[in-house]
């Protein structure tokens, strides 16, 4: 039985294994760094906007009921 042919095959699929796990890699740092430098909005902003979309549709549905 021939294991060169083997041999060759494998350290083919070794050297393309490696470059997938490489290229995960970078794909995962990038991600990481992309997470790292989102803006995320502080909490006061949001309950803001809440209050405010509550307001809103509170007011939507007092003029509605006014009008009808």
């Amino acid at each position: 039985m021939d294991l060169t042919e083997y041999k060759a095959a494998i350290e083919i699929h070794q050297q393309q294994m490696e470059a997938h796990l490489n290229s995960l890699e970078r794909f995962q740092d990038h991600f990481d760094t992309k997470v790292k430098q989102a803006k995320i909005y502080p909490n006061w902003a949001v309950v803001v906007f809440i209050a405010s979309v509550i307001l809103g549709i509170g007011s939507l549905v007092l003029l509605l009921m006014y009008y009808v």
